[in-house]
């Protein structure tokens, strides 16, 4: 399958999505974007290609794949590698599961590496569980995922406890370390 297609927002040219980048590039020489990386989540956004942001589970399903709440998607193509920003910064800022959107409890689930660094956002048991089992990033030797059960007392981002750090913003996500 082809990638999505959207319009630069400057020049309305279709913009070229880089496997090296995963980015989307604007290739028109007389615009003034030209060459400036575009996150796939903010084309797709700003073309109107960008599926509905559904939360809960089940989850939507393509290749026979759960689609995760922070993955950028289209009617017909899921960015499997690429992340949403603004659903990230959102799950962030206001305690809310990577895989399905909904609002977590006061202890969620967190996959870490060993040495602590949190892989995106906090889950739920049964997302977590969903996500291990179909994710193939998570279930490789390379990432060696632990998943760990924690409040967001025990998180830290960007050297300051998580409480008092400012707002992951879509451009610039907060790296959340478990801290006890």
């Amino acid at each position: 399958m082809a990638f999505p297609e959207p319009p630069c927002a400057e020049c309305a040219e279709q913009l070229e999505y880089s496997v090296e980048i995963l980015r989307y590039v604007c290739g028109n020489f007389e615009c003034s974007a030209l060459g400036m990386e575009i996150p796939v989540w903010r084309a797709l956004q700003q073309s109107g290609l960008a599926a509905p942001a559904t939360t809960g589970l089940p989850r939507p399903v393509r290749g026979g794949l759960p689609v995760p709440w922070v993955a950028p998607w289209t009617a017909d193509y899921v960015f499997w590698f690429a992340l949403d920003g603004a659903r990230c910064a959102a799950a962030h800022n206001q305690w809310l599961c990577q895989v399905c959107g909904d609002e977590l409890p006061d202890e969620a689930w967190v996959l870490a590496t060993p040495e602590g660094q949190v892989l995106q956002a906090a889950l739920h048991k049964k997302c977590k569980d969903l996500a291990l089992e179909f994710c193939p990033h998570l279930s490789s030797a390379d990432t060696r995922a632990v998943p760990m059960l924690v409040s967001r007392d025990a998180l830290s981002a960007d050297g300051h406890p998580l409480r008092d750090a400012g707002p992951s913003d879509p451009l610039y996500l907060q790296q959340w370390e478990v801290t006890t």
